[in-house]
């Protein structure tokens, strides 16, 4: 056993607190009876309680309680816990054991439930809990695997403060990640309002929070005729996967998962067309229905000429680097080799090596394809079924028609008018 000396602690003494060449090293503090700091050979510095518990020994005679053995708990590591907390911890179970009562098992169970309720579990539960409702359930996974788990993922959930989310939200901002930050942000704020919704916190820590610098700024980007011609020419020269998915979302003008993620079982070329299943669907929650994308012309012959993978399933993802095992993760870093191949042919074709662009996005290619629908004269209603918006009001409880004729005839227009753009 260690030899224990005994002293009032301060904060600046255990921070400079030196280890000991071998074994551990105990000090008890003066002012919190049963507190002991152990400090390793490694420098690892730790707290906890000791004490016996009246009564555990039996009774005198005379009816005095005896002390029985003696106990250790464990409070946790400095300077996760600091002085302060450590001693109000230490106080609060010495007035325990002085009714005659051990706290032990009653704190590990609150200690075990802190622990099933942390930032990283109960964010496990949330997604499990969202998978048949949110088709992005594996984006928001990988933002809080990536960005909260690290810093906060082991506190309680009950424990997270305001200022610890904006310290978190900071800190990914001054790395030049706004985007970023304003997804934590979202899928933070959707962890919160479940652990209320489940009753393990009282109210949401950021209920009231603030970030005018998250704030999402309307976009307007549509890519120029000229844009276009590169974006066409670039793509053309794209192996599979990426080209001929880049190019099916701005023939379509359907969403980046929508494409991404769609598997052999969503193509039906009876149609022919890509059937969304309505669960994969940005309007499932208004629309019970799969969403039909008629596939013709140029988008019909990029669909036709993929790839098809044997799978133990008979279904695959139709865009794939693992033989169709697992979609293709088309995120920010490849738009931004698009944007550069973009680029870099439009400095080529205009001998301008200093000239530049705003960057673009797969919604600034869904905004590209209803803006040239617009040019070509596609109504509203229909482009709005290109493009799968629900519908709003009494239309949506009422209108079951499908389009499929006046989608058709609108993207074999559009794709007229953009091949001869591109062409």
């Amino acid at each position: 056993m260690p030899s224990t000396a005994k002293k009032a602690l301060t904060e600046a003494a255990v921070l400079k607190l030196n280890p000991p060449r071998t074994g551990r090293r105990e000090i008890a503090d003066a002012l919190a009876p049963g507190l002991v700091l152990r400090v390793t050979e490694r420098g690892v510095k730790s707290w906890s309680v000791i004490y016996k518990v009246p009564g555990e020994g039996g009774f005198s005679r005379n009816g005095r309680p005896l002390r029985g053995k003696q106990h250790r708990f464990t409070l946790g590591q400095y300077p996760i816990v600091g002085l302060v907390k450590a001693r109000k911890e230490a106080r609060e179970i010495m007035e325990r054991v002085v009714e005659g009562v051990d706290p032990a098992p009653a704190l590990r169970t609150e200690m075990e439930t802190r622990f099933v309720n942390s930032v990283e579990a109960v964010s496990k539960r949330m997604i499990d809990f969202i998978k048949k409702d949110v088709a992005s359930w594996e984006k928001v996974e990988q933002t809080l695997r990536q960005h909260v788990w690290p810093t906060l993922g082991s506190r309680p959930i009950s424990d997270v403060t305001n200022a610890q989310i904006h310290a978190l939200l900071d800190q990914i901002v001054s790395d030049g990640r706004v985007g970023t930050a304003r997804e934590v942000r979202k899928h933070m704020s959707r962890l919160m309002n479940y652990s209320v919704q489940r009753g393990l916190i009282v109210a949401s820590p950021m209920a009231s929070m603030k970030r005018t610098d998250l704030a999402q700024k309307p976009r307007e980007r549509t890519l120029t005729d000229e844009e276009l011609r590169a974006f066409w020419a670039v793509t053309g020269e794209m192996a599979y996967p990426f080209g001929p998915l880049f190019r099916l979302l701005l023939l379509t003008g359907k969403r980046n998962f929508e494409w991404s993620e769609a598997t052999s079982a969503w193509l039906d070329m009876k149609v022919p067309g890509l059937i969304i299943p309505a669960a994969q669907t940005k309007s499932r929650k208004t629309n019970p229905h799969a969403h039909l994308v008629p596939l013709v012309g140029e988008a019909l012959s990029i669909a036709t000429a993929l790839p098809k993978w044997e799978t133990k399933t008979g279904s695959y993802f139709l865009f794939s680097t693992t033989a169709g095992k697992k979609p293709v993760w088309l995120g920010s870093k490849m738009f931004d080799a698009l944007n550069d191949a973009v680029l870099s042919k439009l400095r080529h074709w205009r001998g301008d090596a200093g000239l530049t662009l705003p960057r673009f996005t797969a919604h600034d290619l869904r905004r590209t394809c209803e803006t040239h629908m617009a040019r070509v004269g596609i109504v509203f209603d229909t482009r709005e079924e290109v493009l799968g918006h629900k519908k709003k009001g009494l239309q949506r409880v009422y209108n079951h028609y499908d389009y499929l004729k006046e989608k058709r005839e609108a993207l074999l227009a559009y794709e007229a008018h953009l091949m001869e753009l591109v062409r």
